[in-house]
């Protein structure tokens, strides 16, 4: 059975924007001398069951503080009524009359979504996350506006959790579920950029941009970077054949990402001082020294985001495999703007402990990736089975906060049966470990989700 596949991208909390494949599902509403107005979407809706252990309280005999893991130290049991990875989408798209070789078409597309809120002054925002023009020609493409970025986009375009649910958002304010967002791969976001898409050569083709950078979080207040002078560099080198004439099907890509964030002047004192005065430890054992300053000197101006992401998917009659990778630093276990579980400092505050930076303000490393097989049985029906996770390697502060996280895995399943060429019913299950730095304990986390698709 055909199945419109007008789907693709994800992001955190989730998206979609549209990429025509076998079927072209875009409603064309308007067509005169050359002009064109076309519709296009996606809506969905699950139910989700998500069940959690309570965080650890000691490890070793070291004791977390009760404001460590906030308030899912007590393990969590919730049933939901939840939109999936993908928020609701509704996209128009204009293109003008081809004109001197060029196509000329603007985007816009408006994402809903139905969690968070407990009555209908909750919280279901209407996100604009594209907004876009674009012209096409001998060159390849040149677009201009908000929509989905280069650094990890396949990763996500190719997981099938992009249709799923996968690990449940933390809090009752978020968008969509987490899918497989910090467990195999790093947030890739809608931002403004101007991307060039250079024309296909024998199977290769490249994308590069230019973005509006981010802001990169730190564990403390303070020392972070804010100061984005530059934009943020993308790009990526794509590949699509077949194994030598064998009927399997490949595509390989590369992808990568670079930001350089100034400090303020403010930030700059902060990081050289390292003014966390008494202890970052839950403890309260770690005094900073004079040697620790100094150290940090080094790195009180300039922060560097950089990663590199990379990935096959192959594909012989009804089965396909994927796997990807990516290392990084700079750019949290999730993305630039981490948050997550928490650790004590002085004081009982908390901080993030997943962040791009640590207590001291220095970039973490992280690295990760999945695996993953699907098999289409015929008649509509398809079965997929994924493993994946991101982990963080330790720094200085590191190796003495309880609450660091050190990684985190997931193992999910799924079957989806295509009733008709845009309606799609969905099942899946899984469960996810969490792991810290000094805590000899897993915290495992179970999902289940059943929902449909309707593709327009």
């Amino acid at each position: 059975m055909k199945f419109s596949k007008k789907i693709a991208i994800a992001a955190v909390p989730a998206v979609m924007a549209l990429a025509s494949t076998n079927v072209d599902s875009k409603i064309l509403l308007m067509s005169q001398e050359g002009w064109e107005v076309s519709f296009d979407g996606a809506a969905n809706a699950f139910i989700m069951k998500n069940s959690g252990d309570a965080a650890p309280t000691t490890s070793g005999g070291n004791a977390f503080t009760a404001s460590t893991y906030g308030a899912v130290s007590g393990g969590t049991d919730d049933t939901s009524i939840v939109t999936g990875l993908l928020p609701n989408v509704w996209g128009m798209t204009l293109k003008a009359p081809t004109a001197n070789g060029l196509d000329v078409s603007a985007r816009l597309g408006l994402y809903t979504h139905m969690n968070g809120g407990e009555n209908s002054l909750g919280n279901g925002e209407i996100n604009i996350r594209e907004t876009s023009g674009s012209v096409s020609g001998s060159f390849g493409t040149v677009l201009v506006g908000r929509s989905l970025g280069i650094h990890q986009s396949n990763a996500i375009l190719n997981d099938m959790l992009l249709f799923g649910v996968g690990a449940a958002a933390s809090g009752g304010n978020n968008n969509t579920t987490l899918g497989r967002i910090g467990l195999g791969y790093l947030y890739t976001d809608f931002k403004p950029h101007i991307s060039w898409t250079l024309p296909g050569m024998g199977g290769f083709g490249a994308k590069v941009a230019l973005f509006d950078p981010d802001d990169v979080q730190a564990d403390t207040a303070g020392y972070g970077a804010t100061e984005g002078s530059s934009p943020r560099v993308e790009a990526q080198i794509t590949y699509a054949g077949d194994v030598f004439n064998s009927g399997i099907g490949i595509n390989l890509w590369v992808d990568g990402t670079y930001q350089n964030t100034e400090r303020t002047t403010a930030e700059r004192a902060v990081v050289e001082n390292f003014a966390v005065d008494t202890a970052i430890t839950n403890n309260g054992a770690y005094a900073v020294t004079d040697a620790i300053r100094a150290a940090n000197k080094d790195d009180r101006g300039d922060v560097e985001s950089a990663g590199v992401g990379f990935g096959t998917k192959l594909t012989y009659d009804a089965f396909s495999l994927v796997a990807t990778g990516f290392y990084a630093h700079g750019l949290g276990i999730r993305g630039q703007r981490s948050t997550g579980p928490r650790h004590a400092v002085a004081g009982g505050a908390t901080v993030a402990s997943v962040g791009a930076l640590d207590d001291a303000g220095k970039e973490r490393k992280t690295y990760g990736g999945y695996i993953q097989g699907t098999f289409d049985f015929g008649q509509g029906t398809s079965v997929g089975y994924s493993y994946g996770g991101n982990y963080m390697k330790k720094n200085g502060t590191d190796m003495v906060n309880l609450g660091t996280m050190n990684g985190q895995t997931m193992h999910s399943g799924m079957i989806w049966h295509n009733v008709t060429d845009n309606f799609r019913l969905v099942a899946e299950g899984g469960y996810t470990e969490k792991t810290w730095y000094l805590a000899d304990i897993e915290q495992e986390d179970s999902f289940g989700g059943v929902g449909a698709f309707f593709f327009w």
